[in-house]
């Protein structure tokens, strides 16, 4: 059996998402995925499957995924696949400690051509990598059991539709394995990450065009119809704190900390806010938990209490808005804040 049973599929789990499989008992191929992307799809973004293959006759020859709506550039087969190191380890200069993850070369060439991407299989790769009993560089074996990566960057043409994978896998001797995933929603949102900002310059914000502009910006476009909400640092404002702040280009001026940062010509849009301090969105934020604002979450989002300025930001904050003309709600996401420089990240939804 070439050690297959105890590394069937090297931990995908078997049967995890209802999906559909044409592995035999009797046959001489198998395989299994797992979508390992939990977050939303998100045009632009990429979603990483692990796809698992293993032969009982021959070696594995190629892969196969064909998608149901052809993927953005960047699609297709990365060419490692990964272990487990049991100890120290050297691999290729780098030197990984026990529990890191290993990459090994187990794919020759990925090429993707449309909807269809391809991988042809290393013939020998290091025997750890399939016996773990092995010490790792002491030998090379078959290829005949691999756990690859494909990533589906999700194109303009998903968004607000479904798209599935169909995974197959060949052997020397022309064995065959299918696996045909589930559909997989694609987000309506827009995001975007990491906007600099500063509080007296690069300060007035679009939710339309998910960017920051200078005043010299807004006059020389003659876009202050498209500015949503200004960036504004003071310490005080009278004897109160202040902070760091939003406020609505119609914003009563008292609460407004600095005079003359919207000129009195310009279309002064009254967009609604809400201050939250408890949604930290792990694609905007980069990192743990896996915790997401999704469609869902715009779908249903009340701004009937909503006030049109926030005060005292600090990191990890954030504000759920929705501009003056009704076309889009976002969630403005506080990266980090410094006396008077912000880093924010957008996800943006279309009402209407």
């Amino acid at each position: 059996m070439k050690l297959f049973k105890y590394l069937l599929l090297l931990s995908i789990p078997v049967g995890l998402f209802v999906s559909c499989s044409d592995d035999d008992d009797n046959s001489g191929m198998k395989n299994d995925f797992i979508k390992k992307t939990t977050s939303p799809a998100i045009v632009g973004e990429s979603i990483e499957f692990a796809y698992a293959m293993g032969a009982t006759n021959g070696r594995l020859n190629t892969a196969e995924a064909t998608a149901s709506i052809a993927g953005g550039a960047g699609t297709g087969f990365g060419l490692f696949s990964y272990f487990t190191a049991r100890g120290n380890l050297t691999v290729n200069d780098v030197r990984y400690i026990a529990g890191d993850d290993v990459p090994l070369k187990t794919v020759k060439e990925a090429t993707t051509n449309g909807a269809v991407s391809t991988a042809t299989m290393m013939e020998q790769v290091d025997a750890n990598y399939i016996n773990p009993t092995v010490a790792f560089g002491t030998s090379q074996t078959d290829l005949v059991a691999a756990t690859i990566r494909y990533y589906y960057v999700v194109p303009e043409e998903a968004r607000g539709k479904e798209f599935s994978v169909k995974f197959s896998s060949k052997s020397t001797t022309g064995e065959i394995a299918t696996y045909q995933t589930p559909g997989y929603k694609v987000s309506k949102m827009d995001m975007k990450r990491s906007i600099q900002m500063t509080g007296d310059n690069v300060c007035y914000f679009s939710i339309a065009d998910m960017r920051a502009y200078t005043k010299a910006e807004v006059e020389s476009q003659n876009i202050s119809a498209k500015i949503d909400f200004v960036y504004l640092y003071q310490a005080k404002l009278g004897a109160y704190d202040y902070g760091s702040a939003f406020v609505s280009p119609a914003t009563d001026p008292m609460y407004i900390a600095i005079a003359d940062i919207i000129p009195g010509n310009w279309t002064k849009n009254n967009t609604q806010m809400e201050k939250r301090v408890d949604v930290k969105d792990a694609q905007l934020k980069g990192s743990m938990p896996n915790v997401y604002i999704d469609d869902i979450d715009f779908e249903t989002l009340d701004l009937s209490a909503a006030v049109n300025y926030i005060i005292g930001f600090s990191a990890d904050h954030g504000a759920f808005m929705e501009t003056a003309d009704g076309k889009y709600a976002a969630y403005i996401y506080v990266n980090s804040v410094s006396n008077g420089t912000m880093t924010v990240s957008i996800k943006r939804y279309p009402l209407k």
